[in-house]
């Protein structure tokens, strides 16, 4: 959690830093978004989690936050290329066996592109986002009954893409967004090895731009 926050107070920093030096020169936007996403188990994840943890369980809802700003000269024509940050906090849920809880949390940080392709202008009507990143997942058991608790990490990349259509407001806009993410991550299992984790996420977001 606290990587997350310290990385979000860069990127708003980096932010703010660069439309301060480029107010005449380009346009700089930063933006935060809440949301909610069902995760996905894709191909073994569920069997790989379950060597890893033991007991079994079904993917859950998470709440999503997201932070980012992109630059988008007007000679863009409505593109934006910049950073974006994003963070799952997954509810718990309830394994197979009714002792067991567990929370799926993930986070990845990379390069983001936003594309206004019918208006043509950034900030206004509908868009396409796309994105790459780097980051992690923390799968967490806790067994009522035995008083157990185990972790499991992994690390990898994530790759996004969304749909969504922004509303300009007088200082700034508002943003509902679509989007979908899939995450390939490797990690180790205690005395198995290295194994690959494949998750992915459907998910909705509204964004304030500035």
């Amino acid at each position: 959690m606290k990587t997350i926050v310290t990385i979000l107070i860069l990127v708003c920093s980096i932010a703010a830093h660069l439309n301060a030096q480029t107010q005449t020169k380009k346009r700089v936007y930063g933006e935060m978004g809440l949301g909610f996403g069902q995760t996905l188990f894709i191909g073994d994840m569920k069997e790989t989690l379950g060597e890893a943890l033991g007991g079994t369980f079904e993917p859950g809802i998470g709440n999503n936050l997201t932070m980012a700003f992109y630059v988008a000269p007007e000679n863009w024509k409505g593109l934006g290329i910049g950073s974006r940050i994003k963070g799952t906090f997954g509810t718990s849920v309830t394994g197979e066996d009714d002792d067991d809880s567990y929370i799926f949390n993930y986070y990845n940080l990379g390069v983001s592109a936003k594309y206004y392709f019918i208006t043509r202008e950034y900030n206004k009507g509908v868009y396409a986002r796309a994105g790459i990143g780097f980051g992690q997942f923390t799968a967490k058991r806790f067994n009522e009954a035995n008083k157990t608790y185990l972790h499991q990490y992994a690390i990898g990349t994530t790759m996004s893409i969304g749909m969504g259509y922004t509303f300009p407001l007088k200082k700034s806009s508002l943003s509902i967004e679509a989007e979908f993410e899939r995450s390939s991550r490797n990690g180790t299992i205690n005395n198995l090895g290295d194994a690959q984790f494949t998750s992915g996420q459907l998910g909705a977001n509204i964004i304030l731009t500035f």
